[in-house]
C-alpha cells in the first residue's frame, strides 16, 4: 500500500479497478452528501473547516512519502508539488473554510466553475497514480478520494447556497487561477519540472502532435485552454441547464459571454 512503483501490476485506466474505485468513493460521496441535506450553512462551513484541515494533512504526507521514496530531482519534484491545475482545489477549499471577502468569492468560484469540470475530467481519465501503481496503493486511493470531493464539495456549496454561481465572477476566477498558473510557470522554468503539464503533455495524441511541430506554441495552448476553458465550458453547462431543466443553476437568466462583456 505504501511501497514504490514497479511492484505490482497497475490499476489502470478503463479497467475494473479503475471503475471499482469511482463507484466505491462516489458512493461515499453520495451517502455523505444525503446525511449533509438538513445541514445549515454553519455546520457546513464548519466540516469545511476540518475536512480541508484533514485534505492538507493528507497532502503533506504524499509529499514527505514522495520525497523518501524519490528524493528530490526535476523529475522526482513532478510527482508531488502541489501546482497542478487539479491542485488548485486544495488551496481554495482552505480559503473558503477560513477567509472572507473578495479572496474567498473568488475561491468559491474557481471551486464551482474549474473543481467541478476539472474533478469530473479527471474520474474520467485519471492519468497519474492508476497507471503506476495498484489499486489499493495509498496514491490511487487519495487521487480519487482527492478528486471526488472536487463534486461533492460543489454540490455541498450549491445544496446550501453558499455560493451562487454568477458569470460576473469570470475575472475573479481567472485572476485566482492565474495566480498558481504563474507560480507553476516559474518553477518550471527554474527547476525543469513539467507542472501543470506546460512544458510537455500527456499521453494525448493532438497534443504531442502540436508539442513536436511548436513546443512554444504547445505551452502557450496550454496556459490559456486551463486559464479559460473550465470556465467557459462549465458556464454553458450551467445555462443549458438553466435553460432548459428544471434545475436553475442561475437564478436568473445568464448572460452569454460573447455577446455581454459588460457583466464580466
Amino acid at each position: 500500500m505504501f511501497r514504490r512503483e514497479g511492484y505490482a501490476e497497475p490499476a489502470g485506466l478503463f479497467t475494473l479497478s479503475h471503475l471499482g474505485l469511482v463507484l466505491f468513493f462516489g458512493a461515499l460521496a453520495v451517502l455523505f452528501y444525503a446525511l449533509t441535506k438538513k445541514w445549515s450553512k454553519a455546520q457546513v462551513i464548519r466540516f469545511f473547516k476540518i475536512y480541508s484541515l484533514i485534505l492538507v494533512a493528507l497532502e503533506i504526507f504524499k509529499i514527505i512519502w514522495n520525497i523518501v521514496n524519490y528524493g528530490i530531482s526535476a523529475a522526482s519534484l513532478n510527482r508531488f508539488i502541489p501546482l497542478y491545475y487539479c491542485s488548485i482545489l486544495l488551496y481554495a477549499f482552505v480559503i473558503v473554510a477560513f477567509c472572507k471577502g473578495k479572496v474567498q468569492k473568488a475561491a468559491y468560484s474557481w471551486i464551482m466553475y474549474g473543481g467541478l469540470a476539472s474533478g469530473l475530467a479527471f474520474l474520467i481519465y485519471p492519468s497519474s497514480s492508476l497507471l503506476f501503481y495498484p489499486f489499493y496503493h495509498f496514491l490511487c486511493l487519495h487521487s480519487i478520494l482527492f478528486h471526488m470531493n472536487f463534486i461533492l464539495i460543489g454540490f455541498l456549496i450549491f445544496r446550501h447556497e453558499l455560493y451562487i454561481p454568477s458569470v460576473k465572477d469570470f475575472w475573479s476566477f481567472v485572476i485566482f487561477s492565474l495566480v498558481f498558473m504563474i507560480l507553476a510557470v516559474i518553477i518550471n522554468k527554474i527547476a525543469g519540472t513539467n507542472l501543470m503539464f506546460f512544458e510537455k503533455p500527456l499521453a494525448i495524441g493532438p497534443f504531442e502532435k502540436i508539442n513536436d511541430w511548436s513546443p512554444l506554441f504547445f505551452q502557450l495552448l496550454m496556459f490559456v485552454l486551463q486559464l479559460f476553458g473550465p470556465f467557459l465550458g462549465t458556464h454553458a453547462v450551467f445555462y443549458l441547464f438553466s435553460r432548459f431543466t428544471p434545475f436553475k443553476i442561475y437564478k436568473e437568466s445568464a448572460p452569454n459571454l460573447t455577446t455581454n462583456n459588460d457583466n464580466l
